[in-house]
């Protein structure tokens, strides 16, 4: 009987007390407007570094970039100011003409949102976490099997990554497949963005016609044409061409019309290693080193300091297969150097990561997201996209993901933001003061009490209980609280930063495919 009463005493007092401490926010800085400081991993030593940007200068000096389709304005502005046509028709880009173009690009930009409080500085080395993506399949909340991506899954994943706050932007994650053309597509993407989340935005467009009407559409939220152009609050990664060195005239045109609305943007090269860049790790760093510089000699051409990040984006083949790799050791070794490439250029860079083989978020999927962004984060990468809600190399995702990711994320956070060592937090006051004159231990100091919060992070989600406790409380494992936080989430959270009046003004001017009905708790799609 004695045994029993303790037991209903714990469980009604302490297992509340458990659960509410666990529903606090965790982190005394949830939005950082900068991101912490990395730069602490380094995959390659000094020498290796410069015999990479020479590699690089070399091939874009002697082999140079191609072209697919005609002479894209930029291209043209290249060899006028100095590139060289061969032969063969690729154009040769002097070691001059990248020194000029790493000389103009801009160190540090903001990229803005719709909430001032979740700007984020984008510096060299300020780490910060976000998403990107474009899975063409999500796992299904109910059956738990794989389909095509929506349109309403689009928003439901931005509302709920608008409350997550260890990723810092939401760049589209998944592609909405029920779109009927390219510009429906393109229109509701941003749409979702701009009704989902207040947090900073990204985007991929389909054409540079849609440009135009994608940043009058940002206009619009932020208040009034030409106002995208003052606070920029959505990116693009957008990339050269088509690896093994090439310019694509239609994506190159993307991206000047992009350049000309003022969008920041990640110009990415995205290689294959074994597939479109060669198998040695060094050489793929090699080639995507080259076409990344190509890109920032591009953006010089058309508009010096425009900002822009660096971003090698390498990706990893099994080469037993052909398929993509995105959990693999070697796509975090090369995330890794090639946010250390974007530390020798002193330069905000972009690398990817977290992006499982896994299907579900499993023990395979906690493994493979961790170490891969833990090493781009622990290099410096300014800006790691993919990095929450990824699975099947990039063809899928999870909303489950979404939320587990953030509390890995602000771990990983913890470990770039490093040990603080000052007078102070040595301590030697202190361990003086516990030992001669105290009780032998630091549970009760003064110190312990000032640090709980700051030093130490405690997360959101992951248990941190005894078996015992846990059991009691239902024995729930990881998924099954990513679980529950998505449907209590979803079911609540209905972002309100956009006015009745815009949201009409957009579905009266635009083809919006997002039912109304939809985006209120009255749907009842999540009770």
């Amino acid at each position: 009987m004695t045994g029993s009463t303790k037991k209903t005493s714990r469980r009604s007092g302490g297992r509340s007390a458990r659960i509410a401490q666990r529903e606090m926010p965790s982190d005394n800085n949830n939005t950082m407007r900068t991101g912490y400081t990395g730069g602490h991993y380094q995959a390659l030593s000094e020498a290796d570094v410069l015999r990479i940007h020479e590699g690089a200068l070399h091939t874009l000096e002697t082999v140079g970039m191609g072209i697919i389709g005609d002479m894209p304005d930029g291209a043209t502005a290249i060899v006028e100011q100095g590139a060289r046509l061969s032969d063969a028709g690729r154009i040769l880009i002097p070691r001059a003409m990248v020194e000029d173009a790493l000389g103009s690009t801009c160190r540090k930009w903001t990229l803005h949102a719709l909430d001032g409080e979740r700007n984020l500085d984008i510096a060299p080395n300020q780490v910060h976490f976000g998403t990107a993506g474009g899975a063409v399949s999500i796992r299904d909340f109910q059956s738990k099997s794989y389909r095509d991506t929506t349109l309403l899954d689009l928003y439901d994943a931005a509302r709920l990554i608008d409350t997550l706050p260890h990723i810092h932007w939401c760049y589209r994650p998944l592609i909405a497949r029920d779109m009927p053309t390219a510009m429906d597509l393109d229109v509701n993407t941003a749409y979702a963005l701009i009704t989902g989340t207040s947090k900073p935005w990204g985007i991929t467009l389909s054409s540079a016609e849609a440009v135009e009407t994608i940043v009058g559409m940002f206009d619009m939220a932020l208040g009034g044409e030409g106002r995208f152009r003052e606070t920029p609050c959505c990116h693009s990664v957008q990339g050269d061409g088509v690896p093994p060195l090439r310019f694509a005239e239609e994506r190159c045109k993307i991206k000047e019309a992009s350049i000309r609305a003022g969008m920041p943007l990640m110009i990415a090269s995205a290689p294959q290693a074994g597939a479109t860049s060669p198998a040695a790790l060094a050489g793929t760093l090699v080639q995507v080193i080259a076409e990344a510089l190509a890109g920032l000699v591009y953006v010089h051409a058309i508009s010096p300091g425009h900002p822009v990040a660096f971003a090698p984006w390498p990706f990893v083949a099994d080469l037993r297969t052909g398929s993509m790799s995105g959990g693999s050791a070697e796509q975090a070794l090369l995330a890794g150097a090639g946010a250390q490439m974007g530390k020798f250029y002193d330069l905000p860079t972009s690398v990817p990561a977290g992006m499982a083989d896994s299907k579900a978020p499993d023990a395979q999927s906690g493994y493979e997201k961790a170490y891969t962004t833990a090493l781009a984060g622990l290099a410096g990468a300014s800006m790691v996209h993919e990095s929450a809600g990824m699975h099947a190399s990039l063809m899928g995702c999870t909303l489950e993901s979404f939320v587990i990711d953030n509390d890995m994320l602000g771990n990983i956070l913890r470990t770039v933001r490093g040990i603080e060592v000052t007078d102070e937090t040595l301590s030697l006051d202190v361990i003086a003061d516990v030992n001669v004159n105290g009780p032998g231990h630091y549970l009760g100091h003064d110190q312990t009490l000032d640090l709980m919060e700051s030093e130490y992070r405690y997360p959101a989600l992951a248990d941190r209980t005894s078996p015992a406790v846990w059991e009691e409380e239902g024995g729930m494992d990881m998924e099954t609280r990513a679980r529950n936080t998505v449907r209590e989430t979803l079911a609540t959270h209905y972002p309100s930063h956009i006015s009745t009046e815009l949201d009409a003004a957009y579905r009266q001017k635009f083809n919006i495919l997002l039912p109304a009905g939809a985006m209120t708790p009255d749907d009842g799609r999540w009770s």
